[in-house]
Formats: C-alpha cells, structure tokens, sequence
C-alpha cells in the first residue's frame, strides 16, 4: 500500500505539471490561432518534449545518485514516468483534435481546452489533498490552491498581453 501510494503522489504531481506547463502554450495559442493540426501537434509535442525531458532529468539524476550506468530498465522507468504527465497534458490535444473533425473552431476548441486544463488542474488538487488530509475543507483546499497555479498563470497573461 505504501509503495501505491508513494507512486500515486508522484503520478499526481507530474500530471499536475504537465498540466501547468500545456496550459501556458495554450493561453498563448489564443491569442493567434493557428489551424486545428498545427494546433495538435504543437500540444502534443509540447507535452511530449516536457514529459520526456521532465522523466530523463530525474532519470540520470537518480542515476548519479546511485552511482549506476543507464541500462534498459531505465527506459521502463522514463516510460513509466512518462505517462501521467501525457495523459494529463494531452486532454487539449483530444479537444483541439475534435475541432479538426469540424465539430467546432479552434478558436473555441483552445477556450474548452483551457477550461478543460482547470478542471483537470481541480482534480489532480483533490487528489493530492486526499493522500495528504483527512479533512474535506482541507481536501478542497488542495484543489482550490492547485487551480490557482492555473489561474496565476492565466492572470499574467491577461495582464502583460
């Protein structure tokens, strides 16, 4: 249970950063839309390039510490490692792949997205409220305090545009 719930706390705090870091390429996609599939790509490979460089970063870095060569069950572990912050960072993807199949513009596609980013954002908060109190005020806190990151982040743009 406890090596679960070490994982858990980590799958969570890296969604929340892929979450974070796809929310900044967004707000700044809003402000000149490109197409649909330029849009998905540039959101997928953001996410990508974030989780991979985020996971072989703590990879060589674990690395080092433990004085060891890099061998394949290294890939597993940046594989492993990889994953939460994909799926979190790749809900926009989907939501702007849908504005290719024309169900709505880009430009809408982008502010579901975001909205999408903040709700995730909540989520990803209530959970690590969960593995961190008991208490539910405490819970909501938690993904009260982690949507704000999101906002902040909205907030500056809106500022400085």
């Amino acid at each position: 249970m406890a090596q679960t719930q070490l994982l858990d706390k980590h799958a969570v705090s890296r969604a929340i950063y892929g979450s974070v870091s796809i929310l900044a390429v967004l707000l700044v996609m809003q402000s000149h839309p490109p197409s649909a599939w330029t849009a998905a790509v540039m959101l997928f490979g953001t996410s990508l390039a974030i989780a991979l460089a985020e996971t072989y970063s703590e990879t060589i870095a674990e690395m080092i510490g433990h004085q060891r060569q890099f061998a394949a069950r290294e890939l597993a572990a940046i594989w492993r490692r990889t994953r939460p912050i994909l799926v979190a960072a790749n809900l926009p993807t989907a939501i702007v792949l849908l504005s290719v199949a024309g169900l709505y513009s880009v430009s809408t596609a982008l502010n579901v997205a975001e909205f999408a980013v903040y709700a995730a954002l909540f989520v990803w908060g209530l959970r690590v409220g969960q593995l961190m109190h008991d208490s539910w005020p405490r819970i909501i806190a938690s993904g009260l305090a982690t949507v704000a990151i999101g906002v902040l982040i909205g907030l500056i743009k809106v500022i400085f545009h």
